[in-house]
């Protein structure tokens, strides 16, 4: 894959490595999108807390239960994977 970025970023990607932080612009990128993909997981799990916080009917606070988060965490591995929920 290629990617062509305005200059602006592709000086920030070059700093980055002479920083000695990455070992090249490959290491740049793929951390900057780990970044990117923890954020939009993380944001998604808050809409869900938010939408489902008055649903509990028990009392409870809105948070997942422990069955749930290995649920949620089994959907967000499988996703990564590629894997489809049958």
């Amino acid at each position: 894959m290629n990617v062509t970025l305005p200059s602006a970023l592709e000086e920030f990607v070059s700093s980055q490595v002479k920083s000695g932080e990455f070992d090249d612009a490959s290491d740049v990128v793929r951390e900057a999108l780990r970044l990117m993909r923890n954020e939009h997981e993380a944001k998604a799990m808050e809409e869900m807390r938010v939408a489902f916080a008055g649903v509990d009917s028990s009392g409870g606070k809105g948070e997942p239960t422990a069955k749930d988060r290995a649920f949620i965490q089994n959907l967000i591995s499988n996703h990564r994977s590629g894997k489809r929920r049958a």
